[in-house]
């Protein structure tokens, strides 16, 4: 099984990356920009970087040319933009997804009326600028979507993130690790 991994507007920074090799395993990195993006000092910076990069659009059309190249099954891990990015590509049909994780994928509050094709679990944070128990009760009657509200900010899992909690971070990457990834 291929893994797929859709970053959160950060990029493919090195610290990024290297929570991905510790997964131990090969992954395809997909990130929103072109290029290497430069070392943002905070969110907000990475924010306004990635919107005038492409935004979201651009990089739903990215994640999706790189699933459509896939041939063989795909476990596919999104963070942020990137699991709205998972989100916008899951009514493609004739893809090879076998699962979706995505975490705290908040602009999925603007694409509720997607049906996901493939089991998809969204793993939310807490948020300050829209209801997650609203977007939460829209998508819980959709098929192949399991949910779920931790309590940390968004971007628990990243270590650049102004959210960045390392205890929840290592009990996902675990979870990643060990439950997931056991089947590639």
């Amino acid at each position: 099984m291929q893994l797929v991994i859709a970053t959160d507007i950060f990029g493919a920074q090195p610290e990024v990356l290297s929570q991905f090799d510790k997964l131990g395993c090969t992954h395809i990195c997909v990130q929103p920009y072109k290029h290497q993006p430069p070392a943002f000092a905070d969110d907000k910076e990475a924010y306004q970087y990635f919107l005038d990069h492409g935004g979201i659009e651009a990089y739903c059309n990215k994640v999706g040319e790189v699933l459509k190249a896939q041939t063989g099954p795909v476990f596919l891990v999104g963070f942020s933009a990137g699991a709205a990015a998972c989100w916008a590509n899951l009514i493609l049909e004739h893809l090879t997804i076998k699962h979706c994780v995505g975490f705290y994928g908040g602009q999925i509050r603007h694409m509720t009326h997607l049906q996901p094709l493939y089991p998809t679990e969204l793993i939310f944070a807490e948020e300050t600028h829209f209801s997650v128990s609203e977007l939460m009760s829209v998508l819980a009657d959709k098929a192949n979507v399991k949910q779920s509200l931790e309590p940390y900010p968004h971007g628990f899992m990243n270590v650049l993130s102004q959210g960045y909690r390392a205890e929840a971070a290592g009990i996902y990457w675990e979870k990643i690790k060990a439950g997931y990834l056991s089947s590639l």
